[in-house]
């Protein structure tokens, strides 16, 4: 059996360690703040990658943070979120070291197609349906989608009845939504698109548009063995498209 006195000098010891432990800890702790927010640990440098359209100065004014502040006092949770609020901004990634660098990678929305805010007044969107501009006057070259509801302001999206046409661009190669000049929906629900060589292409509905891209891929193809630029190209049922000069 163990003695009381014995029992109590282990305590001792116990308690002992456990205060050299918490001194160690609260030691530490101090060290890592003081030094962290002291100028000997400061923001020396910050690198931005990723910016196509997004500037410098946009950016930096989200940050939150400065070269020379203390490297412990940047919030990157807080920059993060502050950045993804930007139009442009898809995602944000933000490494901080301890030599006083952080650096920021961006990735930006790419915009693929221009939807209407009001008249002569195209927004670029990206494929998520993210409004990435005001409504331009002379937008650049992409396909136009309308039937749908207008655009709203940067940093909103588009409305629901606008996703079939996304979804429809987006299964497209490149190569073949560049041909595309405009896609809308047509008030029967339908969908029609205009190639940039005025020529109609009717998928229908939006059930199994990858088929039908598949079609209509075949169908351009063997349309331009042929030399033809017959008018319309009918791929709603994939399986038998129809092409006429009608």
């Amino acid at each position: 059996m163990f003695s009381e006195e014995g029992t109590q000098r282990g305590l001792l010891r116990v308690g002992k360690v456990s205060v050299w432990i918490a001194g160690i800890f609260v030691v530490v702790t101090a060290c890592y703040l003081l030094i962290g927010r002291s100028q000997l640990l400061d923001v020396e440098e910050i690198k931005v990658y990723g910016l196509h359209h997004l500037t410098l100065d946009e950016v930096h004014r989200e940050f939150g943070f400065q070269a020379g502040d203390p490297l412990l006092s940047v919030d990157k949770e807080l920059a993060r979120n502050e950045l993804e609020k930007l139009p442009w901004v898809k995602s944000v990634e933000i490494d901080r070291s301890w030599g006083g660098t952080i650096e920021v990678v961006i990735s930006e929305h790419k915009p693929v197609a221009l939807v209407m805010t009001e008249p002569d007044h195209w927004a670029l969107v990206a494929d998520d349906g993210a409004v990435l501009t005001s409504g331009l006057t002379t937008p650049p070259e992409l396909p136009r989608l309308s039937g749908v509801r207008a655009a709203g302001s940067p940093g909103s999206y588009l409305s629901s009845d606008s996703s079939a046409l996304l979804a429809l661009l987006n299964a497209m190669s490149l190569e073949l939504s560049q041909l595309f000049s405009s896609i809308r929906r047509e008030a029967d629900g339908d969908i029609v698109g205009t190639l940039v060589s005025k020529q109609e292409v009717i998928f229908g509905d939006d059930q199994r548009l990858a088929a039908k891209i598949i079609a209509l891929s075949a169908v351009l193809d063997h349309l331009d063995e042929e030399k033809r630029t017959d008018k319309k190209i009918d791929v709603a049922v994939p399986e038998v498209p129809v092409v006429r000069d009608d």
